[in-house]
């Protein structure tokens, strides 16, 4: 177990790019040591700067029970781990706590920082209560990774789009900052509307220090690419050679654009005569990294570029720009403005005397307390892409498309006059009809999560309500300290919960609030099953084609809340075993029965799952459940479970 907390450590402070590796470690040797604050602490962080939120507060809470002054900075860690999963008010509460804790100069110091928290959290708190009507969806393996994928954007006439990735490639080096692989460029080609497998690109565009393409020309014939290696990051120009049917070395734009301090994306506009780019120039910038723009004169030179001023760029950081095909929209990341949290996208309209609008925070769910970076549209404008970390992508940050609803369609109304009945046919009247309002129909729900297998014991799980029609998430929730939670269904009618907490099998049923009304204060107390090596759970659902190992798509549900298991205890071995009843020969059962096990496992490995936590054995009927005599308990025995084979 020692040599597995040195090994974290080592990773741990190798910094953000290693701590996956570092956390696996923590979680093995907590198995031996579950009550050492340090540890607990240290996989809270792991956790919140990775891609589980929910357990960083697990462990954070955790370590601050085990010991109350863990770290200095534990309560301002638990406010943003609360502030990342929209709980606003929980943050706020921590980040005054931790304000409390500081002496009076710490406490001026932190002052303004204090106040952007407060900030992001009231604006988090508008911003999620009027959500944008909006699908987002990764664009899946092809394009995504379990590392990060960025900075889309399209070429030529939208054939292919270029992104940022730092996947490990060959001799991959790591980066110094913040010791992630380095960045390289790759591109999907976009055939019949899907994205084909992404390629990296060979010299002259990638190196082996950080490249990115950041800006395409509208004619697709200019490429505007980051180097990271020059002065700290520069912007460079390659140009497409039509009679060599290649593009031209990458050379570095005029000086008078670049800056000691370094620059990082731009975008040229539609006729490619003005350039907006990103700049760390202290002798131009408003404050951290802001958005400055150039023209080419009569001679084709760029002329001395100027700030966006105040409009656009705020004092915190400017990142991702990006002009509309129609050179109407300007689109960007920043940190200010009303963000809440970290970078969040906003549009700008052009004025007609060439001004720019008062920035608009393009909302709820596209915008997070967490990063969203590098928003760009398609030559059409009818839909968008950028870069975030969602549930549901393949891993840390993905490339995700965005398809933009439109508000709501409203009733419409008649309004000429209406004939109301009476007892007199020869009368009329009109009638008026009453103002339509909005009727709060949603239901508050109460209670506590806890463990009973050794007295009660309170749990710090993460809980979710969805649609079972559906599958649409309608709530989410996480319970305290105390085991207790508070969450707002949206309306009366029966929902599918799903709880997950780490050391626990998810726990999974139906609660139908159908004929419930809002008036009623409800309650329900959820007791789960802690996890013991040897436990079976039997896979409900899981669905095969007649005969085969197969699975139906039906089953996907199912899968993915072993898949949401397995990704919350990351130090647990499972085996997956495939049942059969009797009937048929016991070879072909057998082979059946381990086919099966082993579709389960390879659904699970596709989805990111470490090969080494699952193993696969097909048993045939050699273990029933029930008998075979009927066709109730053969149904039973043709079943795939998993047995959790060490934690």
């Amino acid at each position: 177990a020692w040599d597995s907390v040195k090994e974290g450590d080592r990773n741990f402070k190798e910094g953000k790019g290693t701590y996956p590796v570092a956390r696996d470690h923590y979680l093995y040797a907590l198995q031996y040591n579950p009550d050492n604050a340090a540890l607990n602490y240290k996989l809270g962080v792991c956790y919140l700067f990775t891609d589980n939120k929910y357990e960083a507060i697990n462990y954070l809470l955790r370590a601050y029970i085990l010991d109350g002054e863990v770290s200095g900075d534990i309560h301002l860690l638990l406010g943003m781990a609360y502030q990342l999963i929209l709980e606003f008010d929980k943050a706020m509460e921590q980040y005054n706590t931790h304000s409390s804790q500081l002496d009076p100069t710490e406490k001026q110091a932190y002052s303004k920082t204090l106040a952007k928290r407060f900030d992001e959290c009231m604006n988090g708190k508008n911003l999620s209560r009027n959500p944008v009507r909006v699908i987002i969806q990764p664009l899946g393996e092809e394009v995504n990774s379990k590392y990060d994928d960025y900075n889309p954007l399209f070429a030529f006439n939208d054939t292919a789009l270029f992104f940022t990735s730092r996947r490990p490639f060959g001799k991959a080096k790591r980066n110094k900052i913040d010791n992630k692989y380095n960045e390289d460029i790759y591109s999907s080609s976009l055939e019949g509307g899907m994205f084909q497998k992404a390629i990296r690109y060979d010299k002259p565009f990638n190196t082996e220090n950080n490249d990115a393409v950041v800006g395409v020309a509208n004619d697709g014939n200019t490429l505007v690419l980051y180097r990271g290696h020059i002065q700290g990051g520069d912007l460079q120009i390659s140009s497409f050679i039509p009679e060599k049917n290649s593009w031209s070395r990458p050379r570095s734009v005029t000086g008078r654009l670049t800056s000691k301090d370094g620059e990082t994306s731009a975008c040229l506009s539609p006729d490619g005569k003005e350039l907006y780019y990103v700049s760390r120039n202290s002798k131009l910038t408003l404050g951290g990294k802001d958005i400055l723009f150039s023209t080419l004169d009569s001679k084709g030179k760029w002329i001395e570029p100027v700030n966006l001023g105040v409009t656009i760029n705020s004092p915190y950081d400017e990142e991702g720009v990006f002009i509309t095909p129609d050179n109407r929209y300007l689109y960007f990341a920043s940190k200010g403005h009303t963000s809440m949290g970290g970078f969040d996208i906003f549009r700008s309209e052009r004025k007609e005397d060439g001004s720019w609008s008062d920035p608009e925070n393009l909302g709820y769910p596209l915008n997070t307390p967490d990063d969203e970076v590098f928003y760009i549209t398609d030559q059409t404008g009818s839909h968008g892409y950028y870069s975030a970390i969602r549930e549901g992508g393949s891993g840390s940050r993905d490339i995700c498309k965005v398809v933009f609803l439109g508000s709501e369609k409203e009733l419409v109304l008649k309004t000429e006059d209406q004939l109301v009945a009476g007892p007199d046919p020869g009368l009329t009247g009109f009638l008026i009809i009453p103002e339509l309002r909005d009727l709060d129909n949603s239901l508050l729900l109460s209670g506590s999560v806890i463990d009973t297998t050794d007295g009660v014991v309170p749990i710090v799980a993460k809980m979710e309500f969805y649609d079972p029609s559906t599958g649409d998430r309608k709530a989410l929730s996480i319970s305290d300290t105390t085991g207790s939670y508070t969450v707002s269904l949206p309306e009366p009618m029966a929902y599918a919960i799903e709880i997950n907490a780490s050391g626990y099998l998810y726990y999974l049923d139906i609660l139908d609030y159908s004929s419930v009304s809002g008036d009623e204060k409800m309650r329900k107390d959820f007791y789960l099953k802690k996890v013991e090596v040897g436990t079976k759970v039997v896979l409900d659902n899981i669905y095969f084609q007649t005969g085969k190992a197969i699975l139906r798509p039906e089953s996907e549900k199912a899968l993915n809340q072993v898949l949401r298991f397995l990704e919350n205890n990351p130090s647990m071995r499972l085996e997956i075993s495939g049942h059969t009843d009797n009937t048929g020969s016991l070879r072909i059962n057998q082979k059946l029965s381990r086919d099966r096990a082993s579709a389960v496992v390879n659904y699970l490995v596709g989805k990111g799952i470490p090969q080494e936590m699952l193993e696969s054995k097909g048993y045939a009927d050699t273990q029933p459940i029930a008998k075979n005599s009927t066709v109730e308990g053969r149904t039973k025995n043709r079943r795939v479970e998993f047995k959790v084979l060490s934690k």
